[in-house]
């Protein structure tokens, strides 16, 4: 959502600035002269301003730049009220613009210091309490409050419509992966039971084999369970991945480390199950067939993009020659969500598994 409000705040000012400039030269009137060369100062600097920070949020977007832009919005606003000595002067409307920032994203100590410091102008241009001063607060505040209402409104709504996929999803995942796990150890088992008598060896082994599927099926039962109540649970992805991955390794004979940031933006609810399912399935195969003692699993966040890295210190294998039933299902899913997958590995150098998702324009 950050990002969106940034482009909508964005695509309003540049829609003002030939207006503000036209407003500027000829409708202002005749200043003093300190008054235009303090000004034109502070033209050029929020011209800077605004050039700086539209090239970050449409080349270079950073969600940590996101925090200072709100402030300087009020800094340059409450500068250009002190400098003409009007604090009923429309430069005040633009307030509506931090405004908006701190309405969408619930801030209180940004609107209080708006209100502070729309006061500190008042004060040192010693304007006069009007009505025409307070009508301009209540009016900006009231449209930046419904402005800032609408996008949590519309942002609630689309994370509700992306749970409500997943769920849809996730229902089809079950229905084609546990019930027809258990549809089939149901046939098994009844063909084993026919054939206690006549071949006890051949029904022995069935049942010991379904045995494993029973067990297979209720930890995947277990997983699902699980992500949904974690998905619920926990509104930063770091916290929920740490939750869930420990306790993927609750089953696992090998050495788990973990590296995951102390914070991660939200993907969607399809490309978070997506990001499990890689490294519950890489874990897995290190488990059961890479024979691993140790597996590492680490999360960067970088240019955009979210990289996990799965590697194990197995007997590795040769991927040309390997038919990767698995992978290449894990490699369809990450594309599907956006990303890249890629499996590097060779006999008796372990393997690391990396999968690449794009991170939101916005977070979920």
């Amino acid at each position: 959502m950050q990002r969106r409000l940034q482009l909508i705040i964005l695509a309003h000012v540049w829609v003002l600035v030939p207006l503000a400039l036209a407003w500027l030269l000829e409708w202002r009137g005749p200043l003093a002269p300190s008054d235009v060369r303090g000004i034109a100062l502070l033209n050029a600097i929020a011209a800077l301003y605004l050039l700086a920070r539209t090239y970050f949020t449409l080349v270079r977007w950073t969600a940590a730049m996101v925090t200072w832009w709100p402030w300087i919005d009020v800094i340059l606003v409450t500068a250009a009220l002190i400098l003409v000595r009007n604090p009923t002067d429309a430069i005040a409307l633009l307030y509506f613009v931090p405004i908006a920032s701190a309405a969408a994203t619930l801030d209180v100590r940004l609107m209080a210091v708006i209100a502070a410091a729309y006061v500190l102008a008042v004060l040192i241009t010693d304007a006069p309490w009007t009505l025409a001063v307070i009508y301009r607060i209540v009016i900006v505040v009231l449209v930046g409050s419904m402005y800032g209402s609408i996008l949590r409104l519309v942002a609630s709504t689309e994370r509700a419509k992306e749970r409500a996929e997943y769920r849809t999803a996730l229902a089809r995942e079950i229905h084609d992966g546990i019930q027809h796990l258990l549809v089939t150890m149901g046939t098994r088992l009844d063909l084993a039971q026919r054939l206690v008598g006549e071949s006890p060896e051949r029904a022995a082994r069935i049942v010991g084999e379904e045995r494993m599927a029973a067990r297979r099926a209720a930890d995947e039962l277990r997983y699902l369970v699980r992500r949904l109540r974690i998905s619920d649970a926990h509104s930063d992805l770091a916290t929920a991945l740490r939750t869930q991955i420990a306790a993927l390794a609750e089953r696992w004979p090998f050495n788990l480390e973990l590296d995951v940031p102390a914070q991660l933006p939200r993907l969607s609810p399809a490309t978070e199950h997506t990001l499990l399912r890689v490294i519950q399935e890489s874990l897995t195969n290190a488990a059961k067939h890479a024979r691993a003692s140790s597996v590492e699993v680490v999360l960067a966040q970088q240019d955009g993009a979210l990289t996990c890295t799965i590697r194990d210190d197995g007997v590795g294998f040769e991927p040309s020659a390997t038919a990767e039933a698995g992978v290449a299902g894990l490699r369809e899913r990450v594309k599907e969500s956006g990303g890249s997958f890629t499996v590097t590995s060779s006999p008796g150098a372990g393997t690391t598994v990396t999968a690449t998702f794009p991170l939101p324009r916005s977070p979920q």
